[in-house]
């Protein structure tokens, strides 16, 4: 990363007094800026200016490529306050590039787990906002009680559904993953059997819905990491297995979406969406099977027609027997005791009889104890 590239341009918006943050938009957003301490989820990558090592990308580490949570106007964060800072500056859909001096991002100390960040770190960072929504719950996401999360979850899944139901998948997907961010791995990690079945009991059709919409977004790689993770906690999950099947059969993934199709009906007999898209699967398979095979008989019949030889393989290894059967078979043809050899049968014929002459002659020496004169 070059000199100029290290350094906010002019054009670049101060967000702080200081003159330490800066901000550049790359993309503009639509609506509102989002109110003081809004709850807002971001994709980021985050680059060390001195060297452009990444040394954060939100989707590549997150699990199923989760947003970030972040908290609108924020001041009070351990590290990387700055990215609270300048998304309180954002519109939903917005994109834009940071400058961050270390005051605003991992400070003097800098970070030795993960991730790696070196102390006294100039940052820079392309940051998206994706959805944000008022901090309407009265306080903040760490003092809340199990039961307030669950509520809050329950909250966005059925404001989601109401998106969904009229066709706005996008903001549909962002209700849901709002949701899924009160039931952080954070929070799963820390309950028993009984609240974690109750969590998970909430969490799982919110993935499954956000799958749907992943499918009408055409998003067909995602709704399969989506489903996955269901399948990962309930390996007979008919919805997943069956939107997981719609997702690969699309991909032109025939033989796995067979199987997850076939494991949905099993679960799910008399579910006809599911026998549907079971039948049209293995009628793509059977349209595979028959176009690859008249592609290899039309390859074959060619090959056959042009006299091509369509395996070459190295001749046997010549033994005693074989190299006496030729020879024999040279033999009578020279003194023209047969009929020139023509053909397998004739050497095969020829071949037998030189074994029995071979035979025939170790027998008389070891009868009489020396070979035969020969007239």
């Amino acid at each position: 990363m070059d000199e100029a590239e290290r350094r906010p341009p002019a054009e670049a918006v101060q967000v702080t007094d200081d003159g330490l943050l800066h901000k550049l938009t790359l993309q503009e957003g639509t609506g509102e800026v989002p109110p003081k301490h809004a709850r807002c989820l971001v994709h980021y990558v985050g680059r060390i200016a001195e060297t452009g090592e990444v040394f954060m990308n939100t989707r590549e580490e997150s699990h199923n490529q989760e947003p970030e949570l972040l908290v609108a106007g924020r001041d009070t964060a351990y590290q990387e306050s700055g990215l609270h800072l300048v998304v309180a500056t954002m519109r939903c859909g917005e994109t834009c590039r940071v400058w961050a001096a270390p005051k605003y991002g991992y400070g003097e100390k800098g970070s030795f787990s993960f991730p790696t960040v070196p102390p006294n770190a100039d940052l820079i960072y392309e940051l998206e906002l994706l959805q944000c929504e008022p901090a309407d719950e009265g306080k903040e996401l760490g003092s809340m009680t199990f039961e307030e999360r669950m509520e809050a979850a329950e909250r966005r899944r059925q404001d989601g559904n109401a998106l969904f139901r009229e066709e706005r998948f996008e903001e549909a997907l962002g209700k849901y993953r709002l949701s899924l961010s009160y039931l952080s791995e954070d929070l799963l990690m820390q309950l028993g059997d009984f609240h974690l079945q109750l969590a998970m009991g909430l969490k799982r059709p919110v993935l499954l819905n956000i799958a749907a919409c992943q499918l009408r977004q055409q998003d067909y790689h995602g709704a399969v990491a989506t489903c996955g993770e269901v399948l990962q906690e309930d390996p007979q999950n008919a919805k997943a297995l069956f939107r997981r099947g719609k997702a690969r059969r699309t991909l032109g993934q025939s033989e796995a979406a067979l199987r997850d199709l076939e494991a949905a009906r099993a679960a799910a007999p008399g579910d006809a969406a599911v026998a549907k898209e079971l039948a049209t699967v293995r009628r793509d398979l059977q349209q595979e099977r028959t176009a690859s095979s008249q592609v290899f008989k039309g390859y074959f019949d060619k090959a056959k027609a042009a006299g091509d030889v369509l395996y070459d393989e190295p001749p046997p290894p010549v033994t005693p027997e074989a190299s006496a059967s030729v020879e024999a078979a040279s033999f009578l043809q020279r003194h023209k005791l047969v009929a020139p050899l023509q053909g397998r049968r004739v050497l095969r014929t020829a071949a037998i009889v030189a074994v029995l002459a071979i035979a025939t002659y170790w027998c008389w020496v070891a009868v009489s104890g020396a070979p035969p004169i020969l007239s």
